[in-house]
Parts: C-alpha cells; sequence; structure tokens
C-alpha cells in the first residue's frame, strides 16, 4: 500500500487552513459558488487526513475493495464519503455508494436523522456545479445563493466536529489499550 507521510498529513492540515480562509474571502466578496467549492475541497481535505490516520483499518472496507486504489491520494470525495460511511465516522442512513440526489431520501428526512453524510454529498454535488455541463444537466435554473454557502460551510463545520469526535475516541482507545497491555493483571 503507498502510505501517505506525515509531511502529506501535515501538509492536508495546512490546505484545510488555507481552503477555509479562502472560503471566508469568498464569502466577504460574494463569490458564493467559489466559497461553496473551497469549502468542500477543505471537507475532503480533512476526509483524506482522517484516511491517512486509519490507513490500516480501511483496507477491509467494502469502499476501500471496491475503489481498488491503495494510494489515498488518488481517491476522489464520493469515495472518501463512502469510506467515512463504512468506517462509521459519519452518521447516515445513505446507502452505500448512493448519491443524495437520487437516494430518495428527502432532505427533511435526512435532518431529522442526522444523516451528515446525506449534506455532505449535496456539498460534493454543489462543489460539482463548477463543472458547466453537470450544472446545465443537473442544476439548470438553480442559482447558488448565500443560503447554499451558508448550509455548505455549516454541513462542512458538522463534519469536522464528527471527525475530531472520532479521532479523540481512536486516541483515547488507543492510549487505554497501550496503558492495559503494559500493566499485566
Amino acid at each position: 500500500m503507498s502510505k501517505m507521510t506525515e509531511n502529506d498529513f501535515e501538509f492536508l492540515q495546512k490546505l484545510m487552513e488555507q481552503y477555509e480562509e479562502e472560503a471566508k474571502k469568498c464569502k466577504a466578496a460574494t463569490a458564493l459558488l467559489a466559497g461553496c467549492a473551497i469549502h468542500a475541497a477543505a471537507m475532503e481535505a480533512a476526509l483524506l487526513a482522517m484516511a491517512y490516520c486509519c490507513e490500516e483499518e480501511m483496507q477491509i472496507t467494502d469502499t476501500f475493495r471496491r475503489v481498488g486504489e491503495e494510494d489515498l491520494r488518488k481517491w476522489d470525495l464520493k469515495q472518501l464519503l463512502d469510506l467515512a460511511s463504512d468506517m462509521k465516522w459519519l452518521p447516515t442512513s445513505l446507502p452505500l455508494g448512493e448519491i443524495a440526489r437520487l437516494s430518495g431520501i428527502e432532505p427533511d428526512e435526512a435532518l431529522k436523522n442526522g444523516d451528515v453524510i446525506y449534506f455532505a454529498d449535496v456539498v460534493r454535488e454543489v462543489r460539482n456545479m463548477i463543472h458547466p455541463g453537470r450544472y446545465l444537466r443537473l442544476w439548470s435554473g438553480v442559482e447558488v445563493s448565500k443560503k447554499y454557502l451558508d448550509s455548505i460551510e455549516e454541513t462542512v463545520k458538522i463534519v469536522y466536529d464528527h471527525l475530531y469526535e472520532q479521532l479523540i475516541t481512536m486516541i483515547t482507545s488507543d492510549a487505554d489499550f497501550k496503558k492495559s497491555s503494559n500493566n499485566p493483571t
């Protein structure tokens, strides 16, 4: 497996911070679609960093087997969201591999169920509006508003919070395991 390095991880952290700063500038300049795209990039960097932390554990997931690519740097946002679902980093009722828009799940239902991946996938879809053909095919007549940007900003924050909680749980579990293995009973 082509492992990411500690330098790659540190770069991803800096990139997330840079993207967040850029997103703030986009919002201040009312560059709404650009702000949405940059927030999505920051979310993708966070998911990639999380995957880096779990490279060994993720190898047993359906997503890893389906993607078939060991180099995480080649994974796209949809694949990382599927991995987040498989690894239970983010809550979801969205079936693995499904796209929120085509799932038949209504946004109100996803909100009621706290389905973070559903809304993270919407972030991915809005980010993909930067492709003109895709925009015409899937979003014709839809204008990205401040409401879209605010919603995406909030979704990305929620993703960060969940990933942070998962990291804390992993660190605590690892520390507890090491502590118990060093103190034989």
